[in-house]
């Protein structure tokens, strides 16, 4: 019909050369829309379905026999030019459009996010349906969608076939051997449509997405929308992953780009550290103005910590809000989960993926993991964050440009610990529902965090032994002791920890101290660190008699060291722990015992430590050997089992059976609370 006009009569032979072209064109014109109704799956190269079978006599591109039927001509049998055919009629409607106008959307979305426009609608023509879907604000002010009179086609226009394979055939345009669709009847039953569902015209809140070009009837309601009234934007989104594969993972895929209109806090825990009192402390993980470009997420990480009891699952609710100037309650957007042992830390990841969606993130293998109905994660460039907007709403102003669009501007993370999400890293766990009863949760938190007294430890160590091995035990027992106790969940960087070491009465026996020395230089409370040094100096010495030591000149040097007045108001615990193998000596002789040459009375030394709040305890190394054969030995005996079972009122620990581990769990705080146990991470140590 395009061809060069012909004088004369129409001859029979070119009335069949315009049969065969307007034959040829039919054909060419239904397989084009055969390979754009969804039998061909996009970029399949050999123009086949996933899955489907294809051979001898049978379609090309694994198009359905129903569909190869109803096409003008056929459909050429699957060959080696046959899948070419198909791709060339196919080109176009997979080929990428780009998002016309990225920075309108900013301006579009502020002015959801800050008032200026109540709601966006949202309308696509798929080959499915008329989905319609609303975009609004919650009592947050976090965007949501939901909706608005989405439509199937089959219910739409009844005109169209009932089958869905057919009816997106006619969507496609294609004619077949049917009665075609009559165009006007079909662009009035959209105008219907839309006149019930869409708002009036001067709203312009309406926005247009654009999926499938060069779908004839679909072409042609969107030209009957754009016709009908005037529209807010347009987007023309990607068949991929960066706007989903579905009408609502498209609006999500812009609404995650809007700026977060509240802050989004984790709710924790805090202790005041003077009286104990629980209160609610809210981290911000992500504030209120940030902006994600589009496919790509922040990240927040947080350092919290635990409470009194160990091996607990507690509770990190996250809240948005409440917005500025409305006295109402916060919104729960999620509330994740993770274990925690007693007064132990964990250092938390959180992944903002739009504005009232956050993750809870953890190391992993794979990429992240997507949510039900959302494609794979699209490639990122560039940081996950924007700055937030200027007050008046204004969009951000640009600083570094990203290269992902020419179009859109990168702005600079406004929180140094808001970073962008690195690669398949980490893999995303997502926030147990918002059901949560927050007033509940609030008023459970424990009135108070009874901390322990802070943990003062004096050891007494005899430097006296049959040989150097015995010494070493006790000297690397008193090390370990220290070192647990330093590691200790509740004692901390608060303990404390002074030594006095003591030799024989009789100085001239000591083959390895120096001579005249019978205590070495007592070491003050202090750090553990301090205390390990000191210890580092002592040597041991080999005794020549095993019946008393000069303990109880070591317990009156420690006297003043484990009496002396805390620093202000502070609540100390002292315990004195007794390292040795033989009792102290008496202040005067008792038959075979001998008395102490400065006439120390080691009874009143304890009972002055007593009095003073210390408690005194014995790890004391056990007799061995026969029992003494005469009654003058049995009194020695008889002695030292009365001066340790006095020194051992307080408790005592047996050498061989009680590891210094052990001792220090003893030794250790106790932590207390007043009301039931704190479900919540806390915000700072307790320590």
């Amino acid at each position: 019909m395009r061809g060069d006009p012909v004088l004369g009569d129409l001859t029979e032979e070119a009335g069949r050369r315009a049969a065969d072209a307007l034959a040829a064109a039919g054909h060419g014109w239904d397989v084009r829309a055969a390979a754009l109704c969804g039998s061909v799956a996009p970029g399949a190269g050999a123009g086949t379905r996933a899955g489907a079978e294809t051979g001898p006599g049978k379609p090309a591109g694994g198009i359905s026999e129903r569909l190869a039927a109803v096409v003008r001509g056929g459909l050429p049998e699957a060959g080696p030019g046959a899948s070419g055919a198909l791709r060339e009629q196919s080109a176009g409607p997979w080929e990428e459009v780009s998002v016309r106008r990225p920075a309108q959307w900013l301006e579009i979305l502020d002015d959801l996010i800050f008032g200026r426009v109540g709601e966006l609608l949202f309308v696509e023509f798929d080959p499915d349906r008329v989905n319609l879907i609303k975009a609004y604000l919650d009592e947050s002010g976090i965007p949501r969608q939901k909706d608005a009179g989405t439509v199937d086609w089959e219910h739409l226009a009844p005109a169209l076939d009932p089958h869905p394979e057919i009816r997106r055939f006619q969507l496609a345009g294609g004619i077949g051997e049917m009665s075609p669709v009559d165009r006007r009847d079909f662009d009035a039953a959209v105008l219907r449509r839309l006149t019930a569902s869409l708002p009036p015209p001067r709203d312009r809140s309406t926005v247009l997405l654009v999926g499938h070009p060069g779908w004839t009837l679909l072409d042609r309601a969107v030209a009957t929308l754009r016709r009908s009234r005037p529209l807010r934007a347009e987007l023309h989104r990607r068949d991929g992953p960066a706007y989903g594969t579905t009408t609502v993972d498209a609006v999500r895929g812009v609404l995650r780009t809007a700026p977060l209109p509240v802050d989004h806090c984790l709710l924790l825990a805090s202790a005041d550290r003077r009286t104990g009192a629980v209160h609610v402390h809210r981290h911000v993980l992500f504030p209120a103005g940030v902006r994600l470009r589009p496919g790509a997420d922040a990240t927040a990480t947080v350092t919290v910590h635990g409470g009194v009891i160990g091996n607990t699952s507690v509770l990190l609710p996250v809240l948005a809000g409440p917005p500025a100037g409305r006295d109402t309650a916060p919104t729960v957007l999620g509330v994740g989960r993770t274990a925690l042992g007693a007064l132990e830390q964990a250092s938390l990841t959180f992944v903002l993926r739009g504005p009232g969606e956050v993750a809870l993130a953890g190391t992993g293998d794979g990429p992240p993991a997507p949510r039900e109905g959302e494609g794979p994660p699209a490639p990122r460039e560039g940081g996950g964050a924007q700055e937030p907007p200027s007050p008046n709403g204004a969009a951000p102003s640009p600083t570094t440009p990203d290269d992902s669009d020419p179009n859109l501007t990168a702005l600079d993370d406004p929180d140094p610990n808001l970073t962008a999400l690195d690669g398949p890293a980490r893999k995303r766990t997502a926030l147990d529902g918002p059901d949560l009863n927050l007033t509940a949760l609030v008023t459970g938190l424990p009135r108070r965090i009874v901390r322990p007294p802070r943990l003062e430890v004096f050891c007494t160590v005899e430097l006296s032994g049959a040989d150097a091995a015995e010494t070493e035990e006790r000297l690397a027992f008193v090390r370990d002791l220290i070192g647990s106790l330093a590691r200790h969940r509740g004692a901390g960087s608060a303990l404390r920890v002074g030594a006095v070491g003591h030799y024989d009465h009789a100085i001239h026996e000591n083959g390895y101290a120096p001579r005249r020395i019978l205590l070495m230089p007592p070491v003050p409370a202090g750090p553990a660190a301090a205390a390990l040094t000191a210890l580092d100096a002592w040597e041991p010495a080999r005794r020549r008699q095993d019946t008393v030591s000069s303990l109880e000149d070591a317990l009156r040097t420690l006297v003043p060291l484990a009496t002396a007045p805390p620093h202000g108001d502070e609540a100390v615990r002292r315990v004195a722990l007794i390292v040795a193998r033989r009792p102290p000596a008496p202040p005067r002789q008792h038959g075979m015992v001998p008395s102490c040459p400065l006439g120390t009375d080691w009874r009143a030394e304890a009972d002055r430590l007593r009095a003073a709040g210390v408690r005194v305890m014995t790890r004391a190394d056990p007799r061995t050997g026969q029992r003494p054969p005469d009654r003058a030995r049995a009194a020695v005996e008889r002695y030292a089992a009365t001066a340790w079972a006095e020194l051992s009122r307080d408790g005592s620990f047996r050498p061989g059976a009680d590891t210094a581990a052990d001792v220090a769990e003893a030794l250790g705080p106790t932590w207390q609370w007043e009301g039931p146990p704190c479900p919540l991470a806390f915000a700072s140590p307790l320590l």
